[in-house]
C-alpha cells in the first residue's frame, strides 16, 4: 500500500503496481515553504522492515536521498522516523552526506514532555511519569529530561539488563528527580500518572491490557499501542509527537492534503520533520543530531529555541484528532468518579 502510494503520488508504473521502482530510488515529492524556510520532501521507496533487515542498502538509499536535498540548496537535512533508526542511528548516513543531517529526536523528545506539560495544565493531576521503550533514544533523552526537571519517574522494561540498571542508577545520583524500575506497562496507572510509549519497533502495548484510568502518550512512528479493541472510554491516548507551527505552511499541491489524510494532521506537524526546518530557519545548524547519547542539555536547547522560534504544543491530539480541553477534564472526572466508586457517563 505504501509503495502504491508513492506511485500515485511520482506516476511511477512499479510503484503503482505494488512493486520497488526500476529507476531511482529518492525522488522530490514536493517542494515546501513556511516563511523565509523553503525545502523539499524527499522519499525512498524501501518500506520499514526492509530499511531495518537491509541497512546497508537502506544507508545507501537514503544517502542518495540526502544528496538530492543537498542538490537542491538544502543546509540540513532531517531523516526522520524509522530512517533514523538506520545505520547506528543516522551516524552511517551523516558520515556520507554533502551537508548537516539530524534524526530529528531532540525536537521529538522535547514535544512529548510538552504534551505532557500541555495536559496537566487542562487539569490532569501531576504524579509518576512512566517511560517505555528503553534503551531507545527518544525514551532515554525523556528519562533524562524528566528526571533533571524533578520527575518521578518509572522506567518500565520487563527484563531490565545490567547495563540498564547501572544506568538507572546513575540517573538517580546526578539528578533531583527520583527514579524506580518496574516490569509491566500494563500495571501502570493511577491517579496522576501518564506512561510515554517511545519504543523504537512500536506495536508492543496492547490496549485492551491497559487498567482502567490509563493514559498514555504515545511518541513518533511508530506508534507503541497496539489497537486490538476498537476504543475504550476508560483510557485517554494522546499523541506525543505533534507540534504546531509558528506560520502556515504551504508546499507544491496536492502535498498538504495527501500529507493530511495519510498521517491524520492537518493542523500540525511531527516533531522529526520540524526538527530540520527549526535548525534552518535559526541558523543553528551546529544542533544537528545523529547517535544515541541524545542528553538532557541538548533536548532543554533545542526546545528553547523552538519556543522562541514559535513552535508550540498547544494542542492535544488523539490518533491524529484534536482533542477539546473539555474531554480531558471529562475523563479526569469520571477517574475520580471510579476511585469513589460512582460512575459517570463519557461525554457524547
Amino acid at each position: 500500500m505504501q509503495r502504491r502510494l508513492l506511485g500515485v503520488r511520482s506516476l511511477d508504473a512499479p510503484l503503482l503496481r505494488g512493486r520497488p521502482t526500476q529507476g531511482r530510488s529518492a525522488r522530490t515529492i514536493a517542494t515546501l515553504r513556511m516563511g523565509a524556510v523553503s525545502g523539499s520532501l524527499v522519499s525512498i521507496d524501501t518500506l520499514p522492515a526492509d530499511l531495518v533487515d537491509d541497512q546497508s542498502s537502506a544507508v545507501r538509499d537514503i544517502a542518495d536521498a540526502v544528496h538530492l536535498c543537498r542538490t537542491a540548496g538544502a543546509s540540513v537535512v532531517g531523516l526522520g522516523a524509522l530512517a533514523a533508526l538506520v545505520g547506528a542511528h543516522g551516524r552511517a548516513v551523516a558520515e556520507l552526506s554533502p551537508c548537516a543531517v539530524t534524526t530529528g529526536n531532540a525536537l521529538t523528545t522535547w514535544a512529548a514532555v510538552s504534551t505532557l506539560s500541555r495536559l496537566r495544565s487542562v487539569g490532569y493531576p501531576r504524579g509518576p511519569v512512566g517511560v517505555f521503550g528503553l534503551p531507545g533514544v527518544v525514551a532515554t533523552g525523556l528519562v533524562e529530561v524528566l528526571l533533571g526537571r524533578g520527575e518521578t519517574v518509572v522506567v518500565i522494561h520487563p527484563q531490565p539488563s545490567p547495563p540498564l540498571q547501572r544506568a538507572v542508577s546513575r540517573w538517580a545520583a546526578r539528578n533531583p528527580g527520583r527514579v524506580t524500575l518496574e516490569a509491566s506497562p500494563s500495571a501502570f496507572a493511577g491517579t496522576g500518572s501518564v506512561l510515554l510509549a517511545a519504543s523504537s519497533t512500536g506495536r508492543r502495548i496492547a490496549l485492551s491490557t491497559l487498567l482502567p484510568g490509563s493514559v498514555v502518550i504515545d511518541v513518533a512512528e511508530p506508534v507503541d499501542l497496539e489497537y486490538d479493541v476498537p476504543r475504550r472510554d476508560d483510557v485517554l491516548v494522546l499523541d506525543g509527537e505533534l507540534v504546531t507551527l509558528p506560520r502556515p505552511m504551504s508546499g507544491s499541491e496536492p502535498w498538504w492534503s495527501i500529507y493530511g489524510w495519510v498521517t491524520g494532521q492537518t493542523d500540525a506537524l511531527f516533531a522529526c520533520f520540524a526538527e530540520p526546518m527549526l535548525l534552518a530557519g535559526t541558523a543553528r545548524i551546529d544542533l544537528a543530531f545523529t547517535g544515541r547519547e541524545l542528553s538532557a542539555g541538548h533536548v532543554e536547547t533545542i526546545g528553547a529555541l523552538a519556543i522562541a522560534s514559535g513552535y508550540s504544543v498547544d494542542r492535544l491530539y488523539s490518533r491524529g484528532r484534536r482533542l477539546r480541553d473539555a474531554v480531558i477534564v471529562a475523563f479526569v472526572e469520571r477517574a475520580r468518579a471510579r476511585a469513589r466508586g460512582t460512575a459517570t457517563p463519557p461525554p457524547p
